[in-house]
Parts: C-alpha cells; sequence; structure tokens
C-alpha cells in the first residue's frame, strides 16, 4: 500500500461556524479518531483533492503539530453541487490492525471468451475487504484468464490470501459478453 504523507495544522474550535470559515478561506476541516485518539486539524482544499480523486487507496502518514499518526481515510463528504470537499474522517491505524477499506479491482490476463471474440466488461471498480493493514495490496488483482463466453466471474468464486471479502458472493467483477454479430453467426 502506498504511503501518503499528510501535513495538518491543528484547530481547536470544534463548531460549525469555525468550520464554515475554514472552508470559505479554502481549507478543509479533517478529524483523525481511534485507539482512544481523537484530533481535529485542517489541510488545503487542493491536497484535499488529490486525496479524494484519485483511484489509489493510501496509508496516510499525518503529521500533525501534535505529532505523526498513521491513518486510512475512512470517510469523506462533498459539497451537494459544486462537488468541493467538505470534510475528512481518518481512522488510525498501526501495521498489525485489521481494516474494512474498498481497494481498486484490477483485472489480469485474458478471458478466454475475449480470444473468442467476446467483449469483457468489468462490473466492479471496487471491492470491500478486511485485512491487517500490512497485507493490504495497492490494487486487488484477479485473475480472468479462465472467463469464458457468456459467463460472469463473481466474488464467491475469488480468494485472496491473507484478505477476507466482504461484499456478497453474488457480486459480479466481469463478465463476458457475446457480440451481435456473434451471435447472429451462432444462430
Amino acid at each position: 500500500m502506498q504511503v501518503y504523507v499528510l501535513r495538518g495544522e491543528s484547530r481547536v474550535p470544534q463548531r460549525s461556524a469555525e468550520a464554515r470559515r475554514l472552508r470559505r478561506a479554502g481549507k478543509v476541516p479533517c478529524a483523525l479518531y481511534g485507539k482512544g485518539l481523537s484530533e481535529t486539524f485542517f489541510i488545503s482544499q487542493t491536497e484535499a483533492h488529490k486525496i479524494v480523486f484519485t483511484p489509489h487507496v493510501y496509508l496516510f502518514t499525518i503529521e500533525l503539530p501534535t505529532g505523526g499518526h498513521s491513518a486510512i481515510l475512512r470517510e469523506y463528504q462533498l459539497h451537494p453541487v459544486h462537488d468541493y470537499v467538505m470534510h475528512l474522517d481518518f481512522m488510525a491505524c498501526g501495521p498489525e490492525d485489521e481494516v474494512t477499506i474498498a481497494l481498486p479491482v484490477r483485472l489480469v490476463g485474458i478471458a478466454e471468451g475475449v480470444q473468442m471474440g467476446g467483449k469483457l466488461v468489468p462490473m466492479l471498480r471496487r471491492l470491500r475487504v478486511r485485512g491487517q493493514v500490512k497485507d493490504l495490496p495497492d490494487a486487488l488483482e484477479i485473475d480472468i484468464s479462465a472467463l469464458k463466453l457468456g459467463k460472469t466471474l463473481t466474488v464467491g468464486r475469488v480468494s485472496l490470501p491473507g484478505l477476507q471479502i466482504v461484499a456478497s458472493p453474488d457480486t459480479a467483477i466481469a463478465r463476458v459478453e457475446v457480440p451481435r454479430a456473434l451471435r447472429a453467426q451462432q444462430g
């Protein structure tokens, strides 16, 4: 898992008026909690935008005036109209801690059905898994080379060593569709 160093400035007042003042100044209020820890801080809007609008999942090293902490992004809040980041919540965690997180899915290999003329349709961008922080990969690499024409790969048929999949076993990951031209040839 990639490590992202984030430098924040402490904020003491935890009132909504203070949060609105920070947002008008181009800052994003943040909270760090977990392991008997509860701190509030703020970062710049551009930094928050880089964190939220990325396909990657990071392990953050949050450097505050009170000290450094290791954390993951637990939740974020976007403005309903303008899509700028309004708030970030981080959860403190160590390498041995178990967390549930959505990781990006990377399909690996060439499906048998694609080689026969089918079209690969990815169904998931991210998949929720549970595991120790030290075992979390940058992306979940799922082999699709055995996927046949007209078939769907589901979560129940996938195993990830060291990780437990939290999603339903019937959740589709990818499928190979039969194109119209190929259906017409088959009759």
